[in-house]
């Protein structure tokens, strides 16, 4: 087997030559051979992402030769090595994957911070880079080399509908119906109550449909999981309603 000398010179001491084979000189310079390592399982025709100067960007594999792949970007068509250089266009991810170091929002990981393991979500990807939210109101940065894959986070519950948003409220149906809107003024707000349920309806003709809910001469038009954005209303004594958005009346059925 041919070896490569190297020189070592040290102050003060002689030349130190040292011989290593040629071929574990080259493989720290240039990339993997055509068909070494693992191939990532994606085929021609395939949508994937790759890694660019300008970050991950959308791809279509042309040709496959062992782990590289030659995609089609916006940019032009070139050879990409998985791992590094490709992944999932953004469906779930394989176990090869994941053991490659790929991570996708909200993965549940173990992440090596401080000397010690520790859980979290990942809540921002860049490039191989990971944010991930710890407990106690923390975030740290972290590698594929220091997470471990721990799950998918649990998907968050849809919020229920059909619960008052104050207690002691009971629905609108039957009390508000029918079509009130403003005359004149800044705007224009168009409100259609129907069975408990209130459109509130733009210039274009579509709305958005919220829950009403009253209590005396309150009411509430409320978001299922969204309280923040209720819009309070009250009821006039001549049926008008002030809105935050000015006063409405019935317009029509």
């Amino acid at each position: 087997m041919r070896h490569g000398p190297l020189r070592f010179v040290f102050p003060g001491m002689i030349a130190v030559v040292l011989s290593l084979p040629t071929t574990a000189i080259l493989s720290a310079t240039t990339p993997p051979e055509a068909g070494m390592g693992q191939a990532g399982g994606y085929k021609v025709g395939d949508k994937v992402q790759v890694n660019t100067g300008f970050g991950w960007i959308a791809a279509q594999i042309l040709k496959v030769d062992g782990n590289r792949y030659y995609v089609h970007t916006g940019a032009g068509d070139i050879w990409k090595y998985y791992p590094s250089e490709v992944r999932s266009a953004g469906g779930a991810l394989t176990a090869q994957d994941r053991a490659n170091g790929h991570y996708q929002l909200h993965d549940r990981v173990q992440v090596h911070v401080d000397g010690h393991w520790e859980s979290g979500e990942i809540v921002t990807t860049m490039g191989q880079e990971y944010q991930i939210k710890l407990a106690g109101n923390r975030e740290t940065w972290a590698g594929p080399e220091n997470i471990k894959y721990a799950g998918a986070a649990a998907a968050p519950q849809a919020a229920q509908g059909g619960v008052p948003p104050k207690s002691g409220m009971t629905s609108c149906a039957g009390k508000i119906e029918g079509r009130y809107s403003n005359s004149g003024g800044l705007g224009s707000l168009t409100i259609v109550f129907r069975s408990g349920k209130a459109t509130l309806a733009d210039p274009s003709g579509q709305g958005e449909v919220l829950e009403c809910w009253m209590s005396g001469d309150k009411i509430i038009l409320h978001k299922p999981g969204q309280s923040n954005l209720d819009m309070p209303i009250a009821i006039n004594n001549d049926g008008t309603l002030d809105t935050p958005l000015g006063e409405i009346k019935k317009k029509g059925n």
